[in-house]
């Protein structure tokens, strides 16, 4: 794999690196092309060796089919398996039920036959059959509720073959293997798709806390991406959600890590649904991509978008990110290559900052790299920005050195300097934690790395993370999600024994509160995040009930077709310890949760969720899932869309502080940090705060990431609007009026009633 990595990087064409004695050929004169030139033929030289590469799953059924022509005996049999299994990643389920059933005559066995060494195949039987059941009901019906925890309220598969049959084949696994709390989990799952949870389940087989403790007060979530236009099917990818042609209404943009896989941008359409642009966005050929970040990098008024690819993929990762420049009308270009961030390595994390204040955002793109165990040398990168629409790598230059498997980068700042820092979470080793200790210039610029003395090296097993304040007290916070895929055998095992209140052996994730000395505490005991089987991917933070605290939502999953686990949603109380309303709020899809975002899309004054789903292999698309929030009735908030001058015109990391007071004269401050939020999925710049039952904002204060830690404070301020605040300006009021969602029911005829105002 290693070689072909090498081979595809020497015959990359647009004239990035010759080929033998050939001359390159000449560039195309847009970047656009240049960059769909130089995918395809990474697509091109992965199909032509399927078996290379795990996740070209029909490709690799066709490969392994071909070569059955002719084997006998165990060969045979260990290929057939195998096929039949990469049939099922490649979302051919009936073809795969078919050859598990062949397999199953042939080896005579059936029924009550099963023993350990024949129990691999009635798993992939009763999966085939699971499936069948998601594919036919949950992926052919984007807006469906039967693939999200709790299917009540008469929600069901209306094609029940698939849950019928994977009912029969876990019930006959658990009779001879009571313990497979994996077989349990799916077993439950199953009953629920066809209605008869809990009622019909062996009571012996019932997990009871599949069944919502209703929660007074706490309403559902409703699903509406379907009925809205934003029901985008794919596979893992990634989100950003923004206005990005200045309507001042928010957009969607989405990534699917598939090779060929195109991005899609989704406008918001002025009368509560969004028109697909994706073929006017200038993007054609720009396909991939597991996660985006995005910022106005050049400050030209306009928010541009960070594509990142070859996550997971070792050395077949040497993919290039894209980094696409907004032309201020939603329409785009790729300037990777001019702008100077073309490299070859695989990652799918990256975050925007300016951390050295002089007004221009810069780039740290963590890469994963084997070098600590032996394998191939991905070390991660700064790039700094130059101002004028180039970077320049500098990382070694200001002192950091990471060439280590990185999943997650943030920056925050963790000693209240007004300089911002950087947190990496290293799967699978120590998370590194870099103090921007400032300079002169870029030649004195340091960082210095303080993990281990500020106490945040842990999870090992860590994936996504953010810093953010969650207990209020005006020093940023951290949480480090855990991926834990080696403590336990299976996801489902794992979420499983949690919900029976059995041990879970599993590394848990961290919340490090900040002690405000340059070290941290783990809070994640006291907060109850202890424990839980979280299997963290996609993740962002927001406001669920505009309480001024905050709450988060994670996508979970792995590649695994038994990893058929809830999303799972944490509301804050008062920033004292997290409460699960995964099952109440309906928040549980089963789909496999990436890029996520909170944001108000429809501008009625509380926040909504988006997240991509999907899983990483073709047999595990779904669609995007929208999740609108009912309203909180007496809690008020406030809209504000920062503008730096000195500092970055995004005003990323930007402090502020909303004192406000309620009805009987008491006051709290609520503090909040510009930015798109955790580091997988991109949630809009402008700041949607909740703000309680306050009915005034006594004085806004906000402390400007530039050289001059510059401040500006602005009292009497309204609830329930929303004001533009440029660096050094009073605040400005926007007539930002709701823009209520017009839904569509799926199926709907194009010009129909339902589609006119």
């Amino acid at each position: 794999m290693r070689a072909r990595g090498l081979l595809l990087l020497a015959c990359l064409p647009s004239g990035i690196l010759g080929c033998g004695d050939s001359p390159p050929p000449a560039p195309p004169r847009d970047g656009t092309a240049r960059m769909a030139d130089t995918l395809a033929v990474i697509y091109a030289q992965a199909v032509a060796n399927p078996l290379s590469n795990p996740f070209l799953s029909r490709e690799r059924a066709d490969a392994i089919q071909a070569a059955l022509v002719g084997q006998t005996g165990t060969t045979a049999v260990q290929n057939r398996f195998l096929l039949a299994r990469t049939r099922l990643m490649a979302g051919q389920t009936r073809e795969a039920i078919a050859e598990i059933l062949t397999l199953m005559r042939n080896a005579r066995v059936w029924g009550d036959t099963i023993v350990r060494e024949t129990k691999p195949l009635f798993d992939l039987a009763a999966l085939a059959y699971l499936r069948l059941g998601e594919q036919e009901n949950c992926q052919e019906n984007p807006a469906a509720t039967v693939c999200i925890l709790p299917l009540d309220d008469g929600a069901r598969h209306a094609r029940q073959e698939g849950a019928r049959g994977a009912i029969d084949r876990y019930t006959t696994l658990l009779r001879h293997f009571p313990d497979d709390r994996g077989s349990q989990w799916l077993l439950n799952i199953a009953y629920q798709a066809i209605g008869g949870f809990p009622d019909s389940i062996p009571r012996r087989y019932l997990i009871p806390a599949l069944v919502p403790r209703r929660k007074p007060g706490f309403p559902r979530y409703p699903n509406i991406a379907g009925e809205v236009g934003v029901a985008v099917a794919g596979l893992a990818g990634g989100l950003s959600v923004e206005d990005f042609n200045g309507d001042g209404l928010l957009d969607v943009f989405t990534t699917s890590w598939g090779l060929t896989d195109p991005v899609h941008l989704y406008l918001a359409d002025g009368r509560g649904r969004y028109v697909d642009k994706s073929s006017t966005s200038g993007l054609d050929g720009i396909a991939g991509g597991l996660n985006t970040v995005h910022a106005d990098y050049d400050n030209d008024g306009d928010v541009d978008i960070l594509v990142l690819r070859g996550a997971w993929m070792a050395e077949a990762g040497r993919y290039p990110n894209s980094l696409l420049r907004n032309r201020g009308d939603a329409t785009f270009e790729d300037v990777t290559f001019e702008s100077g961030l073309l490299s070859f390595h695989p990652t799918q994390t990256a975050a925007w900052t300016d951390f050295n204040l002089d007004g221009h955002l810069d780039l740290f793109i963590g890469n994963e790299s084997t070098a600590p165990d032996g394998g191939p040398s991905h070390p991660s990168e700064l790039f700094l920005n130059n101002g004028r629409g180039g970077f320049t790598e500098v990382a070694r230059t200001v002192g950091i050195v990471l060439d280590d498997f990185v999943k997650g980068v943030v920056w925050g700042d963790v000693n209240n300097d007004g300089l911002p820092d950087l947190f990496a979470s290293v799967l699978q080793g120590k998370n590194r934690l870099y103090v921007n200790r400032g300079g002169t210039s870029l030649t004195t610029w340091k960082f210095e790395e303080r993990a281990a003395p500020a106490g945040v090296e842990l999870p090992r097993a860590s994936f996504p993370a953010w810093f953010w304040d969650f207990d209020q007290d005006g020093w940023e916070d951290l949480l480090v999600l855990s991926y834990d895929l080696h403590s336990t055998p299976a996801l489902q095992d794992a979420v499983a024994r949690e919900y029976l209140g059995l041990p879970v052996q599993v590394e848990s994730s961290r919340l490090f509160r900040n002690n405000g000395d340059g070290t941290f505490s783990d809070a994640t005991e006291s907060t109850g995040l202890m424990g839980k089987a979280i299997y963290a991917m996609g993740s962002n933070y927001g406001d669920l009930d505009n309480d001024g605290w905050l709450d988060f939502y994670i996508g979970t999953g792995n590649p695994d077709l038994n990893a058929v686990i809830p999303n799972r949603m944490f509301r804050s109380v008062q920033g004292k310890r997290f409460e699960e309303v995964t099952l109440p709020g309906g928040f549980g899809h089963l789909g496999k949760g990436h890029g996520t975002a909170f944001a108000d899309f429809d501008r009625d004054g509380d926040q909504d969720i988006y997240m991509v789903l999907g899983g990483a292999f073709p047999g595990d698309r779904f669609a995007s899932a929208l999740f609108e929030n009912p309203g909180w009735r007496g809690n008020a908030w406030i809209r504000l869309a920062l503008e730096g001058r000195s500092a970055n015109r995004s005003a990323i990391g930007a402090r502020v502080e909303l004192e406000v007071v309620d009805s009987r004269g008491g006051s709290r401050t609520i503090r909040r940090t510009v930015g798109t939020g955790g580091s997988f999925g991109a949630g809009s710049l402008m700041l949607q705060v909740g703000l309680g039952r306050a009915v005034r904002v006594r004085e806004l204060r906000i402390r400007w990431p530039d050289a001059a830690r510059s401040s500006d404070a602005h009292p009497g301020l309204e609830v329930n609007r929303t004001y533009r605040v440029t660096q050094g300006q009073s605040p400005v009021e926007l007539e930002r009026p709701p823009v209520p969602f017009r839904k569509v029911p799926l199926g709907a005829r194009p010009g129909s009633h339902e589609h006119q105002e």
